[in-house]
């Protein structure tokens, strides 16, 4: 039986060869580049447009990966976007046609988000390869989580040591990514944000601290083992926007977002600011109660996760982000059709732990 598949792999690859033969000539045909640099083999279901997406998010990539061959294949009868079957040494995958927006429809905004979530289960082997996590961290948007020495990188902050943290699951490194792709292009990589840590004690500080200065982000343990996903993705993207609130957003953009939440500093209150809003146009009693720094973090949080709970408490807030910030840095795109593929249990939810 294993010599039968042996032979019928080699038939396949054999085959899918032939179907590109006559387009090696083109050295910037997606299909040939699939198949010499990745050893994806298409089949005649794909068409070069589809094969062009495909290449663009393998070469966001490492491109020295080496990768075992694949066969892919489009389907229109699929439920999940992407099915993966192993046969001995030979990758089967099908890939639903959803995942390619219809051309001339509004998904076109943000045409291969399901085609990129689809990749990443393939390269990560639906979220067992550590190690593929890691660099796709690393190399889309710039985080690393193996930390050099914890002493060093918080000596000027809390200084401890690396027996007050632990290494990251590969559930909660999905979780990471299902987040931080959410964010448009242009935002995924901050340079200062460098690390981010994983903390086992949950009481001493806040779920999520985020150490601007220091290049890090801190979240506890405990956000990764409780049975709200979604919620933590919120707060990762909380502890981002403080990097992007830091080190990137313009002095004017700050001000036009203090003005719009009614921002004044205010030296009685513990927070050194307060507001002349009401609480109802805060998306959190912790949104109304800080600054407006905090103010954002909290809104761009909901803007990514929960988009409806933010239009109902301030639409010129959802606005203000879509228009400002989302759409500054690159399109991203939200309606209701879109609202599952946007969450966790849309996208990874049969690799997280609930």
């Amino acid at each position: 039986m294993r010599i039968i598949n042996v032979f019928l792999f080699t038939i396949s690859v054999f085959l899918l060869g032939c179907y590109t033969v006559h387009l090696e000539t083109f050295s910037d045909d997606p299909i040939l580049k699939l198949k010499q640099k990745y050893s994806v083999y298409l089949d005649v279901t794909w068409t070069t447009k589809q094969a062009g997406s495909l290449l663009n998010i393998f070469e966001s990539f490492s491109t020295d990966r080496n990768f075992h061959p694949s066969i892919w294949k489009i389907s229109s009868d699929l439920e999940e976007d992407i099915t993966i079957e192993f046969q001995n040494s030979l990758k089967s995958v099908t890939i639903s046609s959803d995942v390619f927006p219809v051309e001339g429809s509004q998904q076109m905004l943000l045409p291969e988000k399901r085609l990129f979530f689809a990749a990443v289960q393939f390269i990560t082997e639906n979220g067992t390869n550590t190690e593929a996590m890691k660099l796709i961290l690393k190399e889309r948007y710039g985080i690393s989580v193996d930390i050099p020495s914890y002493a060093q990188l918080t000596q000027r902050v809390t200084q401890e040591t690396a027996e007050h943290y632990s290494d990251f699951e590969n559930e909660d490194l999905m979780i990471f990514i299902s987040i931080l792709e959410e964010f448009p292009k242009a935002l995924h990589k901050i340079p200062e944000l460098r690390y981010v840590v994983r903390r086992i004690d949950d009481k001493i500080r806040a779920p999520g601290i985020a150490w601007t200065s220091e290049g890090y982000i801190e979240l506890s343990q405990t956000l990764f083992t409780r049975d709200f996903p979604d919620d933590t993705r919120r707060l990762i993207a909380h502890e981002k926007s403080h990097f992007l609130w830091t080190c990137l957003f313009s002095d004017q953009l700050k001000r036009d977002w203090a003005e719009l939440g009614g921002w004044q500093k205010d030296s009685k209150s513990e927070s050194g600011w307060s507001t002349t809003k009401n609480r109802e146009e805060f998306v959190t009693d912790y949104a109304y109660e800080k600054n407006p720094n905090e103010d954002l973090a909290e809104s761009i949080g909901y803007y990514l996760v929960y988009p409806d709970k933010l239009r109902s408490c301030s639409s010129a807030k959802y606005d203000f982000i879509h228009n400002r910030i989302m759409l500054m840095y690159g399109q991203r795109y939200i309606s209701s059709d879109l609202t599952q593929n946007n969450s966790v249990s849309g996208k990874f939810g049969h690799l997280l732990r609930y």
